[in-house]
């Protein structure tokens, strides 16, 4: 067993706020990070929860793969083929992990994000135990890149 680098599709999400908050002040929030459309959202008290639709994932995730090996490079994709293989398109048949995002509230409180994801690739072993600065990068750019594809609006990078 070790410390590795993956990075996946958020699968489910529950964030937590001091406050009561209005769906959209809720999606004012957590647009930052995620892209909501593609989520079943429930919004009970002071919390909303976030599950994303199965053909979501199931119609997106080959052509995402694509993109995946396309940035990557011909001489570094083996290891996400290996992933897309094994895996294919059922958000089920994935191994998941878990953690947490923060987002600054209206009011400058910070507002948790509980993620569980499913893993696309797992590769590295790396000698760090947490990053807090790069898995925010890292999804703010799938988020705002010009991807085609849904699933970039749910993408997190991570050490497990």
């Amino acid at each position: 067993m070790g410390t590795y680098y993956s990075l996946g599709i958020i699968s489910e999400f529950v964030a937590e706020s001091e406050k009561i908050l209005t769906q959209a002040e809720w999606e004012q929030l957590l647009t930052k990070r995620l892209d909501l459309s593609l989520f079943q959202l429930t919004i009970h008290d002071n919390k909303i929860y976030g599950s994303l639709y199965p053909e979501i994932f199931k119609e997106n995730i080959k052509d995402f793969y694509q993109i995946l090996k396309e940035i990557a490079g011909p001489n570094r994709s083996e290891n996400i083929d290996y992933y897309e293989k094994k895996f294919g398109s059922n958000l089920d048949d994935y191994q998941y992990s878990e953690t947490v995002l923060f987002v600054e509230g209206s009011d400058g409180s910070l507002i948790k994000i509980g993620v569980r994801f499913a893993l696309l690739f797992v590769e590295g072993k790396v000698s760090v135990e947490i990053f807090n600065t790069e898995p925010h990068l890292i999804n703010w750019l799938f988020r705002n890149s010009k991807i085609e594809n849904k699933l970039a609006g749910c993408v997190i990078s991570e050490i497990v």
